[in-house]
């Protein structure tokens, strides 16, 4: 798939839009390697940390264990959610 884009400058980056066909999500980090005059783009995995903040900031905040499941963060959260419930 080749496809021609733009780049821009916004402050004191270049910035290149991606196509939304791609499959990279807003948000999402890539990590960008140089190789001849071709740019790469890997996708970055999230480690345990930043999965933990996310899941933190996607709760509203709510402070949960580090070690639960997404089953867990599931029941944890419809738990906390009946109890605020009249």
């Amino acid at each position: 798939m080749s496809q021609t884009v733009q780049a821009f400058q916004l402050g004191s980056s270049t910035v290149v839009t991606v196509p939304k066909g791609l499959g990279i999500k807003p948000g999402q980090k890539l990590k960008v390697e140089k190789s001849g005059q071709k740019l790469v783009y890997k996708p970055q995995k999230m480690d345990k940390d930043e999965i933990h903040k996310l899941v933190e900031k996607l709760a509203g905040g709510a402070r949960l264990k580090k070690d639960l499941t997404p089953e867990e963060i599931n029941e944890e959260l419809d738990r906390r959610y009946e109890e605020m419930l009249p």
